[in-house]
């Protein structure tokens, strides 16, 4: 994994990339971090990267606001400046096809491109984690939602997304994640994307992620799901995933929320012999 920079369009956005890119060679995979404080693509994929990449190229950039890219919120429409932001991003590497994995709110973030008349994205398949459907306002939530910066709540956020306790007994885990929210500006613009107006707006973004046409997707899509997810009601992906046409589920038994990092070697398996499938 190779930890780089490149401005887009005056936005120092950082990536990570591996594996070779060659013309005409399968399609390269960009895969798109969750969005919990203190998320960026090195903690969401650590585990899945180096694996894809010994046979693919892969790239995975830090959203605006995250990691160590530029720390930016666009409060007139942060949700199309992120999709805008991944476009110009996948543009600068010269990609001309792409496999989208995304994790929690990318995962959804990646329907929603997939499901345009016009995706914004070069997409040939899709891989979904813990996103898409319906997020209950419930009690874990409010634990990621409410977060306070320091390292008992980070802790306590780790508690909500994943079911084996080894992650928030793990010292040195909890405190390199605790640091990473802790990057200056990082806090600010992780808690700005969650401030809503208390009253409506026209062309709210909100409103396009809740009324997402599924059944307009037409590329190959793989969705997974953790069996202990506490983001989201029992059986949500019964919701959405049927109306994908051809879609396949892949529903992980020991898993919370973060099922690509608590599950990776059978996350890795199943994606990989998706996209074999995918490219015959």
């Amino acid at each position: 994994m190779q930890s780089r920079f490149v401005s887009i369009d005056g936005i120092r956005t950082h990536y990570f990339e591996a594996g070779e890119q060659h013309k005409g060679a399968r399609p390269s995979i960009v895969l798109l971090h969750s969005a919990e404080f203190g998320g960026c693509a090195e903690t969401s994929w650590e585990f899945n990267l180096p694996v894809f990449a010994k046979q693919r190229h892969v790239l995975a950039p830090d959203h605006l606001g995250f990691g160590h890219t530029d720390k930016l919120m666009d409060f007139n429409a942060q949700f199309d400046k992120r999709i805008w932001h991944i476009r110009r991003f996948i543009e600068a590497m010269c990609v001309e096809r792409v496999h989208v994995m995304g994790s929690s709110m990318s995962g959804g973030l990646c329907l929603t491109v997939a499901a345009r008349k016009n995706p914004d994205w070069p997409i040939v398949s899709v891989v979904c984690c813990s996103g898409g459907g319906d997020a209950p306002d419930n009690a874990d939530r409010k634990t990621l939602n409410t977060y306070d910066g320091s390292r008992d709540h980070m802790r306590r956020v780790l508690d909500v997304m994943f079911v084996d306790k080894k992650w928030v007994n793990d010292e040195a885990y909890v405190d390199r994640r605790w640091r990473l929210s802790r990057v200056p500006g990082a806090w600010e613009a992780t808690a700005a994307a969650r401030f809503k107006a208390p009253f409506p707006r026209e062309g709210d973004a909100k409103a396009e992620r809740n009324s997402i046409d599924y059944a307009s997707i037409k590329v190959p899509t793989l969705v997974f799901a953790g069996k202990h997810d506490g983001l989201r009601d029992p059986g949500y992906t019964d919701g959405f995933v049927p109306k994908i046409h051809g879609a396949k589920l892949h529903v992980f038994e020991h898993a919370g929320h973060m099922g690509n990092i608590e599950c990776a070697d059978e996350f890795n398996a199943a994606t990989s012999a998706f996209l074999t499938g995918v490219e015959g």
